[in-house]
């Protein structure tokens, strides 16, 4: 007991840093580690989701086979760049918005940047798109769910706001128009 008394502050001091180390490899190693993987998670879980949307989606289409010329319009044999560009000057018109800039990258099913998932035995391709449009929150919400009524088979990726609080807005939306390689 003696010897105990003896040693006590270094015991407490040898446990007080113990628990300090054991502390610090939870919070720089293990809680990190919890985190990315509650991220990649709900990553895979977001991606499941839009792959069921487009499977939903093009089963319904493929449903209707006695109407062709749907699916052609929804998923059409080229990318129809040209099409497109009219439809979306034609959404901006019904949202009263405005489509500062967009950029166009054409996407094969073979490339590697390919990451939405597409049915097994459809060869699509994909034409991601990010659009700058202005206007108010109204319109620019009136934009998006313009493009989603598109007859074309579109899904919004992302958008975010620049300028928050301001009367006219600028967002930066990024989506994707599909069509099928032959």
């Amino acid at each position: 007991m003696e010897q105990l008394n003896k040693y006590r502050s270094s015991i407490i001091l040898g446990l007080a840093l113990l628990f300090i180390i054991l502390l610090a490899v939870y919070m720089l190693v293990v809680r990190p580690l919890g985190e990315q993987t509650d991220t990649y998670t709900q990553n895979i879980t977001e991606l499941q989701q839009e792959g069921q949307l487009l499977q939903t989606r093009i089963a319904e289409l493929q449903s209707h086979q006695t109407d062709n010329a749907a699916v052609t319009t929804a998923v059409p044999d080229q990318d129809a760049s040209e099409q497109l560009l009219t439809a979306l000057e034609q959404v901006s018109n019904k949202s009263r918005t405005r489509l500062a800039n967009i950029e166009f990258q054409q996407i094969l099913p073979g490339d590697a940047g390919n990451s939405v998932g597409v049915p097994v035995g459809i060869q699509a391709g994909q034409v991601q798109m990010n659009a700058e449009i202005e206007g108010g929150y109204a319109q620019i919400h009136e934009w998006m769910n313009q493009l989603q009524k598109m007859p074309r088979l579109v899904t919004i990726d992302s958008f975010s706001f620049e300028q928050p609080y301001q009367p006219i807005l600028t967002a930066k939306v990024t989506f994707t128009a599909y069509y099928t390689v032959q």
